[in-house]
């Protein structure tokens, strides 16, 4: 039984061929170790999303009889040449299909022959799902050495159980911050988990998901995956086509939506993938209802694991219920040497980052910028960033306080300019200094929306020009961000902080957010005075808070 390299056209015309899906779809519920990543329906989801960047490529094997028993499926990178398993990132699990009797066989003849007939170096299968045959590396002598396999815990809910299903929801909802989120969110609206079951239902809620995540990640690690991935939308899109395999479900306060989570499925084990909080309510952390709320759900509709995946996350602890484990496998074709030193260099470039307390994607961002700055700027750019430890704080400068009443505020001086609380603004940010990266700006502004900030903005041709921040109820009797003790009387609302792009800093955008901010605070009965703060040497910035009808306090 020979193996099959099918790739590029002849792949394409196979992936729509009726007659191979459907022995494609027997062989997957045949083989027991396969993840829905591996389903007919995800791949050619994938491969429609991605199109412009892979190439199918199919190694398939047949019996005697015409039956299809083994089956990788793979794609060419249109840029680089090299081959991946189809799927790529949005692949959770990556695997091989088989059926019990070939399962060990038809990979070792698949490998050989791929790296006879191709120049494919290394193909990595991260993460194998529970159960796939690993037997075969020790048999395989000298390609032994050419195989990475590691194991990895993987955090795991067993939801199939009533009895611990029970205890776990039991003990869970007895802790005092999940009960605190419960009664705090149902103060908001009524509580409802709600299922998405196609793509109509998703698409008038899915851009705002989609900003929701990209604040999210890009504040806590720098990654900005569906701007970053334009086809990563169309794919989900796509995936809703097959039923039951995308499992997405909304937590919601009344109409408010307070977190998301997606998930792949084959009816039995959910794979989370992407959980989403809106930064409104994560101070509640509606993503503890959320997960218990679908436990519950998981277990009524008749699964036996809520799979939280392998790749570590402090944020999953508090849910796990045990460990399991599952493993990754790299095969190296061909330098695998210099692909282990590599990896171990990275490795170690990483961990010295991090023992620095510099994350690896912020010192590349970082980097980026300075690529930016003209050359003859990065002595000072540079030293700035190199000595800003020896500066003095914010805290420690100079602030003069303005104080403001709602029924001395002037009217509205031309049209309002400017957008209130608008997320995807935010993304819209790109840095024009070295020391300000997109990952710093979108994480300030994180602490700030979750402490109940609100913001207003400008974006002009894609990008971020302006922001200016309003605190409606300031608690505190430290004025936020310069460390001033201030007597702040019931129903203060404090105007404190914004950004003007440099390009944009004539155009009196700062006037124009000051103005909205004010005719807002106007119509908010609860507001009873109005502060700012500048610092005490900006000249211009004391002339326009004068300018509003702002006093200096003595």
């Amino acid at each position: 039984m020979e193996i099959g390299l099918i790739r590029d056209a002849a792949a394409e015309r196979l992936l729509s061929d009726p007659h191979f899906l459907s022995q494609w779809m027997q062989l997957y519920r045949a083989c027991p170790w396969a993840s829905p990543c591996q389903s007919p329906g995800f791949v050619t989801a994938w491969h429609e999303a991605y199109r412009d960047r892979y190439s199918p490529f199919i190694v398939s094997q047949y019996s005697e009889a015409g039956d299809l028993i083994g089956l990788i499926s793979l794609a060419t990178d249109k840029k680089s040449g090299q081959l991946t398993v189809a799927g790529g990132r949005q692949a959770e699990y990556k695997t091989w299909l088989a059926l019990p009797s070939n399962g060990s066989s038809f990979i070792e003849a698949a490998l050989a022959e791929l790296a006879s007939k191709t120049d494919v170096s290394a193909l990595s299968f991260r993460y194998l799902p529970p159960g796939t045959p690993t037997d075969w590396i020790a048999r395989c002598g000298k390609r032994s050495g050419r195989c990475q396999l590691q194991r990895h815990p993987r955090p795991i809910i067993p939801v199939g159980d009533t009895a611990a299903v029970t205890e776990y929801l039991q003990k869970k909802k007895s802790g005092k911050s999940v009960r605190n989120s419960f009664n705090r969110l149902k103060r908001i609206g009524n509580l409802t988990l709600e299922e998405i079951r196609d793509a109509e239902q998703l698409q008038p809620i899915f851009d705002q998901l989609i900003t929701f995540y990209d604040i999210r990640q890009g504040g806590a690690h720098g990654k900005f995956a569906f701007q970053q991935d334009l086809a990563k939308k169309p794919f989900h899109l796509a995936l809703l086509k097959t039923p039951g395999l995308l499992h997405v479900t909304v937590l919601r306060a009344g109409r408010e939506i307070l977190s998301a989570q997606f998930g792949i499925s084959d009816g039995k084990v959910f794979s989370g993938a992407m959980p989403i909080i809106s930064p409104f309510h994560a101070a509640h952390s509606p993503m503890q209802v959320h997960v218990l709320m679908l436990v519950e759900k998981l277990h009524q509709d008749g699964y036996s694991t809520f799979d939280l995946t392998a790749s570590m996350d402090p944020f999953k602890e508090r849910f796990v219920a045990s460990y399991d484990s599952v493993c990754s496998l790299t095969v190296y074709f061909r330098h695998h040497i210099r692909h282990q030193v590599v990896q171990a260099s990275q490795a170690i470039a990483r961990r010295s980052l991090r023992s620095l307390r510099i994350e690896p994607h912020a010192a590349l961002e970082q980097l980026q910028n300075f690529t930016r700055v003209p050359m003859k700027s990065w002595p000072s750019v540079l030293a700035r960033n190199s000595f800003a430890l020896l500066k003095k704080p914010l805290a420690e400068k100079k602030f003069k306080i303005y104080a403001l009443l709602p029924k001395q505020v002037p009217p509205l001086d031309g049209e309002l300019r400017m957008c209130r609380d608008h997320l995807a603004d935010l993304l819209a940010f790109q840095p024009t200094e070295a020391w300000l990266t997109r990952q710093r700006f979108i994480a300030a502004a994180l602490r700030r929306i979750e402490a109940g900030d609100h913001f207003y903005t400008r974006v002009e041709n894609g990008r971020l020009v302006h922001i200016s921040w309003l605190i409606e109820d300031q608690k505190s009797n430290i004025f936020p961000e310069t460390g001033q003790e201030f007597p702040f009387p019931p129903g203060a609302a404090v105007l404190f902080g914004s950004y003007t792009d440099p390009k944009w800093r004539r155009h009196h955008l700062w006037w124009s957010a000051l103005q909205q901010m004010l005719h807002d605070l106007v119509q908010n009965p609860k507001v009873s005075h109005i502060f700012t703060a500048v610092p005490a040497a900006n000249q211009p910035a004391r002339h326009v808070i004068e300018r509003a009808g702002f006093v200096s306090v003595p």
